[in-house]
């Protein structure tokens, strides 16, 4: 009889040990997280056609992965050269911007974020603005990610930081257009454009485009065709040779691209009017390859189709917050 009320008054203790932990646990991580709860990745309902099409992507291109523009298959194990493209094999581009240009093909990796990561990211950037110029976002952020004290704050005026239906949003190195669909049919963005390098991805993402708008099915809604026929464009383009991108919003999944392709995108991205710019490369690795006025207003946790778990920077061009703070 005594070992089974000892036993039960450890039991006890130990419930209520537990039960204190997880409040202490769930008091640390309300006060450290983000005020917004669009910045959470739980409770995230993907809207069912952006689901549909995801799918329809994936059993529309799953042979075509792994592929790169200077190499086809035909069978098992037997590849051969094809120079068929001309944005396809190697080339000499010789300089841009004082910057040295080695071969692009190193630049042609791919990866994919789930649809779940990707709806979390529009959201988030739905409220940019307000979440940005939230005093705890501030505190929560390292120093390296805050602005330089000597560049003025980023108002509270400045709208269109915000991801709106009035935004134009571009994806550079768009694969198969998924982010590019994904971005017109959820955020329902003025103009939803993607450049993608390889010839094999771009042809898949434009003739998907119309196999949905024209197609039979079932899971796209009227609303869903007309979104696609207006205002949304792929195409196969060097996005190094681009000039300039004057979109409101522009999105990188930059993880695989050269070091060649960073240093040309960023002399690119300098002449560009964008607002904001999402990237997988940390604030340094842009400085080192010569971005400039931007700064690192956020970041979180994206999640591949393959299971890799990598973090998206959220950057806003610092002339921006210049121009709306003497406003």
């Amino acid at each position: 009889m005594l070992r089974l009320r000892k036993r039960g008054r450890n039991a006890d203790q130990f419930l209520i040990s537990s039960a204190a932990r997880d409040t202490k646990l769930a008091n640390s991580f309300e006060s450290c997280r983000i005020t917004s709860s669009l910045a959470r990745s739980d409770g995230i309902q993907v809207d069912p056609v952006v689901k549909s099409v995801y799918k329809f992507l994936d059993k529309l291109t799953f042979l075509d992965w792994g592929l790169t523009s200077d190499w086809h298959v035909q069978g098992p194990r037997k590849r051969q050269k094809s120079y068929a493209d001309p944005l396809d094999g190697k080339r000499a581009l010789g300089t841009a911007g004082g910057v040295d240009v080695q071969l692009l093909s190193s630049s042609e990796g791919y990866g994919e974020m789930t649809e779940g990561s990707i709806e979390r990211l529009l959201l988030y950037l739905k409220t940019l603005e307000t979440i940005v110029q939230a005093p705890r976002m501030q505190r929560i952020l390292p120093r390296r990610n805050v602005r330089d004290a000597s560049q003025p704050s980023i108002g509270t005026t400045d709208r269109s930081l915000n991801l709106t239906p009035d935004s134009t949003f571009i994806d550079i190195g768009s694969g198969y257009g998924k982010v590019v669909f994904h971005a017109k049919l959820s955020a329902k963005v003025l103009r939803s454009v993607g450049i993608e390098y390889v010839a094999s991805r771009a042809k898949m993402a434009i003739d998907a485009k119309s196999m949905l708008i024209d197609g039979k099915h079932a899971f796209m809604t009227e609303e869903a065709r007309t979104l696609l026929r207006d205002g949304c464009h792929l195409e196969h383009k060097d996005a190094t040779t681009c000039g300039e991108f004057n979109f409101s919003h522009i999105y990188l999944y930059d993880k695989v691209f050269s070091v060649a392709t960073l240093q040309l995108l960023a002399v690119q991205l300098n002449k560009s009017t964008y607002k904001v710019l999402v990237s997988y490369n940390r604030l340094e690795v842009w400085r080192r390859h010569g971005l400039k006025n931007v700064t690192e207003v956020g970041a979180m946790t994206m999640r591949t189709t393959g299971g890799q778990s990598f973090k998206a920077y959220v950057y806003v061009k610092s002339r921006t917050a210049e121009r709306v703070a003497l406003e």
